[in-house]
């Protein structure tokens, strides 16, 4: 008898310093994202594409079309998921993430694709790529304009033109196929693809022991070519049940959790009661006491000024370390700049200084992502700013709209 296994694991490389892919693997679903935003945008994104996804996972159809249709419209929904968090949250403003997920029906496999995140069939030897990447080198491979060698080493290749998140309506690439014998299914990130070729990814399936160790080879592949990302890797094996070894505990997907605050509490009255004394209830009665009394009121307020010489002390304090500690990319005077700080202000007062100028003016990027740095685009440190400047989509280079750089 044969059955579907599933293996993944997830890496962080060799140069980022969180880990924004999130992985799914469940009994009948499976998935792959690459979140982007910097900060926790992107981690956050990745892991609330997934929800919609395991929301399917065990559930029965009436047939393969109805399979594939709610797989579509899971990723419909984890697109209008994203999009309401970011809308609520601020911080997490033009986060996205690329989704690439797969549900298995019998022996049929459903894969439902958005962005760049890859995946594949091996059979009989040969790997064939089920899914087209949604970037802007692909347009231009597609247009016959550079080759996939000059497409590896082009500047804007971490370009991508569709994501989950990005805009309200959002294309879902999908197919359907039947499993055959000895069937493998690989599920990744570009951080693999980006640094580990297909020839080395096939032999590296057909070479392995087990799928899990097939997984630690083409992660350490990743790493040893310089693992600039990311690197999440997924298999599925349609294999003998009978010969097969037991299945290795796999990661739940990443977890992300925000501060919640109970929906009954006041943070700024909590905040003050740092420095507050307390009154019973009641009528104030002098006791006659005027020494006793007075030396009470010198209490009461030299405890009043220490609570209030904390506050600001933690106000300060915790600005100062805002301001040495948050980059974003934004604009100013119509140049764009490296802000460090938080995008925000207190009482018309910034938290925020230009740290470093670009010397690119804002007309000299496409217009369509003026609304990104207008509104301030977060990065992780100084190193990923810098970054987010090289990869800006300029006037010069003529990308075309619906574009999003990743990082």
């Amino acid at each position: 008898m044969r059955r579907i296994a599933a293996y993944g694991r997830s890496d962080i490389g060799q140069r980022r310093s969180s880990n924004e892919d999130a992985l799914l693997l469940r009994e009948t679903v499976f998935a792959v994202a690459d979140g982007m935003g910097g900060h926790l945008a992107g981690e956050v994104a990745s892991a609330a594409a997934l929800e919609p996804i395991e929301a399917l996972d065990g559930q029965v159809f009436a047939s393969a079309s109805a399979a594939a249709s709610a797989l579509t419209d899971a990723v419909i929904a984890a697109n209008t998921h994203v999009m309401a968090l970011a809308a609520e949250n601020p911080q997490f403003r033009g986060m996205g993430t690329t989704l690439t997920a797969v549900l298995v029906e019998g022996v049929r496999i459903h894969v439902a694709h958005v962005g760049d995140s890859r995946a594949y069939l091996l059979r009989n030897d040969t790997l064939s790529r089920l899914t087209i990447d949604h970037t802007l080198v692909q347009q231009l491979i597609d247009d016959g304009e550079i080759t996939e060698e000059e497409a590896a080493a082009h500047p804007q290749r971490s370009v991508i033109t569709r994501a989950i998140g990005i805009s309200p309506a959002v294309d879902v690439d999908t197919l359907s196929f039947t499993l055959a014998p000895d069937d493998t299914v690989l599920l990744c990130s570009d951080g693999l693809t980006g640094v580990v070729d297909d020839d080395t990814i096939v032999a590296t399936l057909k070479k392995a022991p087990s799928p899990a160790q097939a997984i630690d080879t083409l992660i350490a592949t990743a790493n040893q070519n310089g693992g600039p990302d990311n690197v999440t890797v997924l298999v599925l094996t349609y294999e003998d049940e009978t010969t097969s070894s037991a299945p290795p505990t796999v990661p739940l997907p990443i977890p992300i959790r925000s501060r919640q605050d109970r929906p009954d509490s006041d943070f700024a009255k909590d905040l003050g009661r740092v420095g507050m004394l307390g009154r019973s209830e009641g009528t104030f009665t002098p006791t006659g006491d005027t020494d006793r009394n007075m030396r009470s009121i010198f209490t009461r307020a030299a405890a009043i000024v220490l609570g209030i010489a904390l506050l600001l002390g933690v106000v300060i304090g915790g600005g100062q370390f805002l301001l040495s500690r948050s980059v974003y990319v934004g604009v100013d005077d119509g140049e764009v700049v490296i802000y460090r700080g938080v995008n925000a202000s207190i009482a018309g007062v910034s938290l925020s200084r230009v740290h470093e100028r670009s010397g690119i003016m804002l007309d000299d990027v496409m217009p369509y992502y003026h609304p990104v740095l207008e509104a301030g685009r977060p990065a992780a440190d100084m190193t990923e700013a810098r970054r987010l400047l090289e990869d800006l989509p300029l006037t010069s280079a003529d990308p075309p709209s619906g574009q999003l750089s990743r990082r």
